[in-house]
């Protein structure tokens, strides 16, 4: 097989385009309910949870990058919004936290059809097999 002409697309460029879209249209769906990426994963991780956790579990929860002034950052946006709790037997999501957290999956799915609007089920199932193969002959 032969490599794209200097003058066709480059995969590598339209995939970081289409990331970035993607990533520009999630921020959006974000600012739209007044809520950041790292309140939307600790929502994720007190809905995922089988009990209240503990800060510390919370903590050990998120992403290791990711900072205590963040993540306090995080949880008082959390608090005041009404969306998390700190009881008695430790911190959990509220069903208003739990409401915005389905929503914010609800626009994820709006987003994605969105960008496959107009792709064909086999033209999208091909996209990604492509992009698999792609993956496997680097990483392996």
């Amino acid at each position: 097989m032969s490599t794209p002409s200097a003058s066709s697309s480059r995969l590598d460029a339209l995939v970081r385009q289409l990331e970035a879209a993607l990533s520009h249209a999630f921020d959006e769906a974000l600012a739209d309910r007044s809520t950041t990426r790292v309140e939307f994963l600790m929502l994720s991780v007190l809905a995922h949870a089988d009990h209240p956790l503990t800060w510390e579990e919370v903590e050990a929860r998120m992403p290791a990058q990711l900072g205590p002034a963040t993540l306090t950052e995080a949880w008082t946006g959390l608090m005041s919004g009404h969306w998390a709790t700190d009881g008695s037997d430790g911190r959990t999501i509220t069903a208003d936290g739990q409401e915005a957290l389905e929503g914010l999956h609800s626009d994820i799915e709006d987003i994605h059809e969105r960008a496959a609007s107009g792709v064909t089920n086999e033209d999208y199932a091909t996209a990604v097999a492509v992009m698999e193969t792609m993956l496997t002959n680097l990483t392996d």
